[in-house]
């Protein structure tokens, strides 16, 4: 049976997203199998995960910095930065493979 995927590695991201213990304490914005992961659970998650994590990186670079004499990055530079990464990232790979499967779902009903 030939798949409607169009990249192979879609299964792979589809695995990974249906495993609880992959969201760890983002799983409640994982939708039903058969719903879309909208543009506001993708940027929920990207924040949620880039905010906190870019703020411990900004701080190991400001730490950084004082030791070696350079000056420090801006506060928000970092999170902003990892949050639109993740963003993009989870954007073109987990959310489309799921939406994807999602609309698969939905016409088989």
């Amino acid at each position: 049976m030939l798949s409607s995927n169009p990249f192979p590695t879609d299964h792979a991201f589809i695995d990974f997203c249906d495993r609880d213990a992959n969201w760890g304490p983002l799983l409640f914005l994982r939708p039903e199998r058969n719903r879309r992961i909208g543009a506001s659970r993708t940027v929920a998650g990207a924040v949620l995960l880039g905010l906190p994590l870019g703020l411990i990186g900004t701080i190991v670079m400001s730490l950084f910095a004082a030791a070696f004499a350079r000056p420090a990055p801006t506060l928000m530079f970092f999170p902003l930065l990892l949050t639109l990464g993740y963003w993009f990232v989870g954007h073109i790979t987990l959310a489309r493979a799921w939406n994807q499967r999602a609309a698969r779902l939905a016409r088989l009903r």
